[in-house]
């Protein structure tokens, strides 16, 4: 896999896929029973997957280059999952009685489109959600939201973080480009991406009150406990 010009989204996705597929075949005994496809075989095949991806991505000899900007990428998007949960959070109790402003809000600022796949790892998602949110937040509806008490500084915090996710735009079109990852490879990590977001999405479900657990399956957790 060349990995000489590879975003430091996609890295971030890999690390995160493999720790959580890692603590599906620790727990796989426990979580055979969900799903008929899973099984102690097929939990094996996917964590060796997982390794041999991150195996062709360390032997690339480029991966010390980009954990600076890993760990930047990271944080903003750690910052950016942070600031759009309180501010969904805060509309969904400031604004209980009007049904029709926050269904307004969560159409125009870009939740219903992206933020169930962004607060799973997907981190195109949380790319365009960021970019949609600071583009369509007309000074009129920033300040609606604000007036049920939420601290303007959070609002503000995000769009710092928005404008700053705006030095990562080039990834995404990069990705696209075969002489940065081949097609091949490309659609080993998209496949990999969507069995494991599969596997957190239920887990995480199954684990809802044992939240140690809970936590291994969950990539924004994943995504934090990059070692980088």
């Amino acid at each position: 896999m060349e990995t000489k010009n590879l975003c430091p989204s996609t890295t971030a996705t890999i690390f995160a896929c493999y720790s959580i597929v890692n603590s599906f075949a620790e727990n796989i005994f426990e979580l055979a029973h969900i799903r008929k496809e899973w099984s102690v075989g097929y939990a094996g095949l996917l964590k060796k997957e997982a390794g041999e991806v991150i195996k062709k991505l360390i032997a690339s000899g480029n991966i010390s280059g980009m954990m600076e900007k890993l760990s930047m990428w990271r944080e903003l998007m750690i910052s950016a999952l942070t600031d759009i949960g309180i501010i969904r959070a805060s509309v969904k109790n400031d604004f209980k009685n009007d049904k029709e402003f926050q269904k307004e809000f969560y159409q125009v600022l870009g939740y219903n489109e992206y933020f169930s796949d962004a607060k799973n790892g997907d981190h195109f998602s949380m790319y365009e959600f960021t970019q949609t949110f600071a583009k369509n937040l007309t000074p009129e509806l920033r300040e609606k939201i604000l007036t049920g008490g939420l601290d303007t500084r959070i609002v503000d915090r995000f769009l710092e973080t928005a404008a700053e996710m705006q030095n990562f735009s080039e990834c995404f079109s990069l990705m696209k480009e075969s002489t940065i990852l081949s097609p091949g490879d490309r659609e080993r990590i998209e496949k990999l991406y969507s069995e494991v977001r599969n596997i957190s999405r239920i887990a995480t479900a199954y684990y809802y009150f044992d939240p140690q657990k809970r936590e291994a399956f969950n990539f924004f957790k994943a995504l934090r406990n990059i070692k980088v």
